[in-house]
């Protein structure tokens, strides 16, 4: 049951992120302070919200209302769009570094995973197949895979495109995203 469980969370959870508003996020973030902070403060993230998901998640969620969660991520992220738009002291000495990307980038996706389909899918997962551990190790992976990805395209886009640019480009898709997540779209 275990190889099955893992098998089965890793695959759903890694197509399901593919392309996902985190995804683009992690990219976007990666792109503004580079790969490994953004990376470690996702994959922490990741591995939180997987143990509360597959350990004690449906009780946690049964008691804060999803309009809570959606209301209150949605205004965390507009007010990261929103600061976005500030030019930072590091960016004015041109080092284009923050002085905390691991927090940011932890906060950001803690907020936008929080009651996410792949964190249900491995509520879910979890009762379907009695086998947590392999849920979590499974939906763990595929999620650091998937963040990978976005967190190296992102590298990648920082080579190109000015930092002033990203750092406005970052504001805009936050913006957006917690505007589609108050009107229940995202």
């Amino acid at each position: 049951m275990f190889f099955k469980a893992l098998a089965s969370s890793l695959g759903l959870v890694f197509i399901a992120e593919l392309g996902d508003k985190t995804q683009i996020a992690v990219l976007t973030l990666a792109a503004r302070f580079g790969f490994l902070p953004v990376y470690a403060g996702a994959g922490l993230a990741f591995i939180l919200l997987n143990a509360l998901a597959v350990s004690v998640g449906t009780v946690l969620y049964s008691f804060v209302p999803e309009e809570v969660i959606r209301y209150a991520a949605a205004a965390v992220f507009i007010i990261f769009g929103l600061l976005s738009f500030r030019p930072e002291k590091e960016e004015e000495e041109s080092d284009g570094k923050s002085k905390n990307p691991f927090v940011k980038s932890f906060l950001a996706i803690i907020l936008m995973e929080f009651g996410d389909k792949t964190q249900l899918s491995l509520i879910a997962l979890s009762a379907k197949y009695s086998s947590p551990i392999g849920v979590f190790l499974g939906g763990t992976v595929a999620l650091l895979l998937a963040t990978a990805l976005g967190a190296l395209a992102g590298k990648g886009l920082s080579k190109v495109i000015p930092l002033k640019w990203i750092r406005w480009i970052s504001g805009v898709v936050f913006i957006v995203f917690g505007i589609l997540m108050a009107v229940s779209i995202w």
